[in-house]
């Protein structure tokens, strides 16, 4: 492809500029802010076309850097151009609410479609990417990006089975990683349920468990419990009795007893007493003068011994009365002691039979309850291991993620040994490109297995990042060269390079025109400074000069 002629309307600053370019080098010169990389915008737009973009994205949107100042209702240009010869006319009209494109055939006037792939026919299938990663640089950035790897891949991967771009490995790559992903989220999500629902069960288990050794003790501890409460009552019985009252009766009997026996005794003494002083009385006095004083003293003392015979009888009785009650009541509480003792044992035996029976009875209730809680711990453990086992569901998502790793792994192999190849084409003809731009310097570039470049100086293997800075681009210069020639085998397609030589010195910028002269593609070279066009001028080299001012 050769550009014939620049047409345009309006894009950025630039407003109704015509431009007719040679075929071989073009110098687009111009001091800062003239519009040089608007220029190379408005020939890759025309090209590819230009979309507005929309969010965060639209800030560093080229559709907004790019409309024009003045109207972007006229947001248009045009672009002559000859592909094998022939003359085309494309018209685009970049505006979003009136885009159009138009593609004429100058030779026949056979009106094209860019809807229906013409204009992508005529570039070869290039498309954007992979233009912006091989033949144009714009300023500071001659590094190629990351997805130009996969561009490598798939164009290795298509030329060694002599197909034309109909396998995009790297897309088949993503295909993979976004089924592995979708596969193992799945599959992740399954796991964590069943981990969930294991971690449930877990927990149960450990409950139920519990709940068992808190039975088995219970009924152990429940045991002791009813034995203390049973022997508590029986002490309350013995003592819960009138063994108090019988002890005061006892003793208030005692003292009465005691009572009955002094007066008893005194009034047998007063007795006797009155009998000696009646003796007295008789033999002193009655018998020898028996006055009537003495006489009415005897007859007192008669009367005293009546009277304390009589209270000693009457306490006597007393005495033996309430002996004999004594005695009856010691048969009686003999015979109630005994009457309770039966009872007692009777009630012991009853409360012993009542306490077997409560005892069964709540072993049996306890024995039912640890056998449920067992019978539930052994289902439970049974669903564990059941929820232990991964679920068809689970397993499945498992084996889709292991298949598409495998496919993964199978993919990268069978790549590596299907494109081999021509990589090694395409790493012999960037060495070339290097060792021509560095005069031999570097003979050899490469791609390491990641499609990293690397540069072999002797034994060494050099990343472009352990070199000077103009080694480095010349490095990346190569790759997109020696790439670039081999995506437009048919046709080529126009060198954009915008200030690329800005960290080359004299003798690497001398080098690198003198092959760009030597080159058969049409190349727009786009530069501030001087020194290009004066080494062109002074090495012969034929260019064309296009000035650009404020």
């Amino acid at each position: 492809m050769k550009i014939t002629e620049i047409q345009i309307k309006n894009f950025g600053k630039l407003h109704n500029i015509n431009i007719r370019p040679l075929p071989g080098i073009n110098v687009i010169y111009g001091e800062n802010e003239t519009g040089k990389s608007t220029l190379q915008q408005f020939i890759s737009g025309m090209l590819f076309g230009l979309e507005k973009q929309r969010g965060l994205s639209g800030r560093n949107d080229n559709y907004q850097q790019y409309e024009p100042w003045n109207s972007s209702s006229s947001y248009a240009g045009g672009l002559k151009f000859t592909v094998e010869n022939k003359p085309f006319y494309l018209e685009r009209n970049f505006y979003h609410k009136e885009k159009s494109a138009r593609l004429v055939n100058e030779a026949d006037l056979e009106e094209l479609s860019v809807e229906q792939g013409d204009l992508d026919m005529l570039l070869g299938g290039m498309s954007r990417e992979t233009y912006e990663n091989t033949f144009c640089i714009r300023q500071a950035s001659v590094e190629t990006k990351q997805e130009f790897a996969d561009t490598l891949q798939n164009y290795f991967v298509n030329a060694s089975l002599g197909k034309e771009g109909g396998i995009d490995l790297s897309g088949a790559r993503k295909r993979l990683k976004d089924g592995q992903e979708r596969a193992n989220q799945a599959y992740q999500e399954k796991l964590a349920e069943r981990k969930e629902a294991e971690e449930k069960l877990l927990m149960a288990e450990r409950l139920l468990k519990k709940d068992v050794e808190q039975l088995k003790k219970q009924k152990k501890d429940g045991y002791r419990a009813l034995l203390q409460k049973e022997e508590n009552s029986l002490i309350f019985f013995e003592h819960d009795s009138n063994q108090m009252a019988e002890y005061l009766r006892d003793i208030r009997q005692e003292r009465e007893q005691r009572k009955y026996r002094i007066r008893s005794v005194l009034s047998v003494f007063l007795a006797f007493a009155g009998l000696l002083a009646g003796i007295w009385n008789g033999i002193e006095h009655i018998f020898r003068n028996p006055a009537a004083g003495w006489i009415a003293l005897e007859a007192c003392l008669a009367i005293l011994i009546l009277y304390g015979i009589r209270e000693a009888f009457f306490w006597h009785r007393k005495f033996r009365q309430l002996k004999m009650l004594r005695m009856q009541q010691e048969e009686e509480s003999k015979e109630i002691k005994q009457y309770d003792s039966i009872e007692r044992e009777q009630l012991k035996q009853k409360r012993q039979q009542e306490k077997q029976t409560r005892k069964r009875t709540v072993e049996e209730l306890l024995q039912i309850q640890v056998l449920e809680k067992l019978a539930e711990l052994v289902n439970l453990q049974e669903e564990l291991e059941e929820c232990r086992v991964p679920s068809e569901e689970e397993q499945e998502y498992q084996r889709q993620v292991e298949a598409y790793q495998l496919a993964g792994r199978t993919l990268e192999r069978l790549s590596q040994e299907v494109y081999q190849d021509t990589r090694e084409q395409m790493e012999q003809e960037m060495s070339r490109i290097l060792s021509e731009l560095t005069n031999g310097k570097y003979k050899k570039i490469g791609l390491d297995a990641q499609l990293n470049l690397v540069a072999t100086e002797g034994k060494r293997r050099l990343y472009p990042w352990q070199l000077s800075q103009g080694t480095m681009e010349q490095m990346y210069l190569a790759l997109r060269m020696g790439a670039g020639g081999f995506f437009t085998r048919e046709e080529s397609m126009p060198i954009l390079l915008d200030e690329v030589f800005a960290a080359f010195d004299e003798k690497r910028l001398q080098g690198t025109l003198q092959w760009l002269g030597r080159q058969e593609q049409q190349i727009f070279l786009f530069t501030c400074q001087k020194r290009e066009i004066e080494i062109l001028e002074n090495q012969g080299i034929p260019f064309g000069k296009i000035m650009l001012s404020r």
